[in-house]
């Protein structure tokens, strides 16, 4: 009981201090956790890539959690300071469930990632402004071995998708994120 009592209280600590964020509205924050963590040196050359690729409009930063903690991940995604999330599929399955991804059928073709098509929560607002989680069907996730900017780098696990957690400041900047990792 004292450990769920320890976690409330950082989830509560980080969820302050995330409202008093100075985050720049021209950056993107990716967290990355592996199941076996990352190569050293791997955010800075993701990072390098992605930025010659955006320009001067976007600045990228990369967060990447050097092991593997569920409690990690749970403070990435209650913090709500990260814009994109790139994660084990097995997670992703199941905070989609509880609507913490962004659907993006609206901006990438489904059959071209059917590995990270699956039944997940959306809210709808019912007339009386109350929100309502539902289940559908949507892309949620791009699997990280399909990105050519992943390739590159000889980084591929199979298991690891990038996803645009639901609290993402913009979700169009993501999209863009996403596109650059594309290329």
């Amino acid at each position: 009981m004292r450990g769920y009592t320890v976690l409330a209280a950082l989830i509560a600590l980080v969820t302050l201090l995330s409202g008093c964020g100075g985050k720049d509205a021209n950056t993107v924050t990716v967290f990355l956790m592996g199941q076996n963590g990352a190569p050293d040196g791997m955010a800075e050359q993701l990072k390098e890539k992605l930025e010659a690729s955006l320009g001067q409009d976007l600045k990228v930063e990369f967060n990447v959690s050097p092991i593997y903690n569920n409690q990690k991940l749970l403070l990435e995604y209650a913090g709500a300071m990260n814009d994109l999330i790139i994660l084990p599929k097995q997670d992703m399955l199941d905070y989609g469930k509880q609507g913490s991804n962004v659907p993006l059928d609206a901006y990438f073709n489904k059959s071209d990632y059917a590995e990270g098509v699956f039944e997940g929560g959306v809210e709808h607002k019912s007339g009386d402004e109350q929100t309502e989680l539902k289940q559908e069907t949507h892309l949620y996730g791009i699997p990280v071995s399909n990105l050519k900017l992943f390739k590159d780098a000889g980084y591929t696990p199979e298991d690891l998708f990038v996803t645009i957690p639901a609290s993402a400041g913009n979700v169009e900047r993501s999209v863009q994120v996403i596109n650059a990792m594309m290329k």
